[in-house]
């Protein structure tokens, strides 16, 4: 049908940042903190996304593949600590490897961050309202307008109906490449090979564990919390879930809500430590490891994080195996160890071809479906968005595309705020800079 109505705006930004979950947080951050005029579009009522709504934990490791040396600082290490600070998070630095905290899963498990995510929400909250941004929460992207090649204006549906906002730069942080594909951004589904993504799953959460004799009794679905008998339970998968299609993402949360119950009552009679455990609450959000991706100026392969290939516009480092589970439920799920200690990602994949005004973090940016079954982990996503949020604000400055920012300027932004960039050196990158005004 045709449909047509004319809508009032919300206002003009500088950067808007769509998707409010871990990199549209990061996202929103770095920009506003460059001095751009911000705005935060959630479609749910918090901050924090899979972290918060999803119930999602722990942050997987930060550190490098063997738990060595951490790879991902900045905002996540910022936020970590805050939240350390009210009591609702462990930094990484203290968490061991094998333990109750990793729910006893060996590879690539050392150092998480465990956290709450009720105590993250208000963290999230007062970090991002610090730094003058406008957060505007129960707003869900509906289509933008796009001219000569960038896109001028988004649609939202707000609590007030249809409204639009105008920016100069967008950030794609909705976890689907919502705003990318709606504006001309080739995008396919899932693994590039067969258009099947990874499996989602629901998570919940129980409380009055005993945790000496659950401990006692390993068991690779329930990730304790920081308060003692906390957990989070990441248990049955749904599979060929497709993130655009409103029957699947429905039928896929009615069961994952089922399977939430019987997994409780089932670990209740067969854990032990877990005969009183009370279930607290479930995920008002679906889990999603996998929905769209875009067609971007780059494609991280698989090749590229076993080989450690070098990019001179890389703009963060990860060390998270490639994490795939089994597409049907007929293989068994695995971390594959043939990822390098440490990998960068460069700035081309967060940069979709068709668009001269957008940015794409997460795990939607331009990456084979194995590749990203390593950084699409949330301290990976954190880091993209402090990335594309730093750009943005960049871009706006120098009123250009956002493939032809000065890649020095954003790498020297990142590395200033504790960003890790391996490969690159601080040193190196402030004596080029001086050389380049030299002329």
């Amino acid at each position: 049908m045709l449909y047509s109505k004319e809508i009032q705006s919300l206002g003009r930004y500088d950067v808007a940042v769509l998707g409010g979950g871990p990199s549209g947080v990061c996202a929103a951050l770095a920009a506003a903190r460059r001095g751009a005029k911000t705005v935060l579009i959630e479609k749910t009522g918090m901050l924090g996304g899979m972290a918060t709504s999803g119930l999602v934990g722990p942050f997987m490791t930060s550190y490098d593949r063997e738990g060595e040396f951490p790879v991902v600082r900045g905002l996540f290490d910022e936020i970590i600590r805050r939240a350390q600070e009210k009591g609702g998070a462990l930094h990484p630095d203290d968490v061991p490897g094998t333990s109750r905290f990793s729910a006893w899963i060996t590879p690539c498990h050392s150092h998480t961050a465990p956290f709450d995510s009720a105590i993250l929400q208000t963290v999230l909250d007062e970090m991002v309202l610090e730094t003058g941004t406008e957060i505007l929460l129960y707003s869900q992207f509906v289509d933008c307008v796009t001219e000569d090649g960038k896109i001028t204006s988004v649609v939202l549906a707000t609590p007030g109906g249809l409204e639009s906002l105008e920016a100069e730069y967008f950030v794609d942080c909705t976890g689907n490449a919502d705003v990318a594909a709606a504006a001309g951004v080739p995008t396919w589904m899932g693994s590039e090979k067969c258009g099947i993504p990874q499996p989602a799953t629901l998570f919940f959460e129980v409380d009055h564990v005993d945790d000496e004799r659950y401990t006692a009794y390993s068991d690779p679905k329930a990730y304790r919390k920081p308060q003692p008998g906390c957990y989070k339970i990441n248990d049955e998968h749904m599979y060929n879930v497709i993130t655009t299609d409103v029957r699947s993402m429905t039928k896929a949360h009615i069961q994952g809500r089922r399977y939430a119950i019987s997994s409780w009552e089932r670990m209740r009679r067969e854990k032990p430590g877990f005969e009183n455990a009370h279930l607290t609450q479930v995920a008002s959000v679906l889990g999603i490891r996998e929905g769209r991706h875009i067609k971007g100026e780059y494609m991280l392969t698989a090749l590229d994080l076993c080989n450690n290939t070098y990019f001179d516009d890389a703009v963060m480092t990860f060390g998270y195996g490639m994490d795939m589970h089994s597409l049907d439920g007929t293989t068994v799920s695995k971390i594959i160890d043939g990822c390098a200690q440490w990998y960068t990602i460069p700035y081309r994949c967060l940069v979709p071809v068709n668009v001269r005004n957008l940015l794409v973090a997460g795990k939607t940016i331009c990456a084979e479906s194995l590749a990203a079954g390593s950084f699409r982990v949330m301290p990976g996503c954190m880091a993209l968005g402090e990335a594309a949020g730093a750009a943005a604000a960049i871009a706006f400055e120098k009123q250009t595309d956002v493939k032809d920012i000065p890649i020095r300027k954003l790498q020297k932004t990142l590395m200033e705020n504790n960003v890790i960039i391996m490969g690159h050196s601080l040193d190196e990158i402030n004596k080029e800079l001086e050389n380049e005004n030299d002329f």
